[in-house]
């Protein structure tokens, strides 16, 4: 089986771009990302909780999580009132996981800060 495609912006962190340039000289990086927004009008407010928690720790997620994040409030609200059983937290572990927000996982997800831009460098005049 063939390994997984790196994102761009993964392949530029990790050293993956200066390995192998011409394995990702097409690639192109997703266009705008648009916030992760507010948690779903169905949430209970456990969940909603949750996610806003979720959203002010990991200012990574896009609105592309919005799904994944939802299942993963779900379980952290059943959790928190004791109801999770044993293959519903590797499931909660799993999606923790995915969206980088494992200790480990977090390692491997590159945090910008906002207002460092790395082109300012190249078109910095002196």
């Amino acid at each position: 089986m063939a390994n997984h495609r790196l994102p761009p912006s993964k392949a530029r962190v990790s050293g993956a771009t200066a390995k192998n340039p011409s394995r990702y000289a097409g690639r192109s990086a997703p266009g705008s990302r648009r916030p992760i927004g507010e948690p779903f009008p169905t949430m209970t407010t456990a969940e909603a909780e949750v996610w806003r928690e979720c959203a002010a720790s990991m200012p990574w997620l896009s609105a592309a999580h919005r799904v994944l994040l939802r299942l993963v409030c779900k379980l952290a609200a059943r959790m928190n009132e004791g109801e999770l059983g044993v293959q519903a937290s590797s499931v909660l572990s799993g999606l923790l996981s995915k969206l980088g927000a494992t200790p480990v996982d977090e390692s491997r997800v590159f945090h910008a800060d906002p207002d460092d831009d790395p082109d300012d460098a190249f078109f910095r005049t002196h």
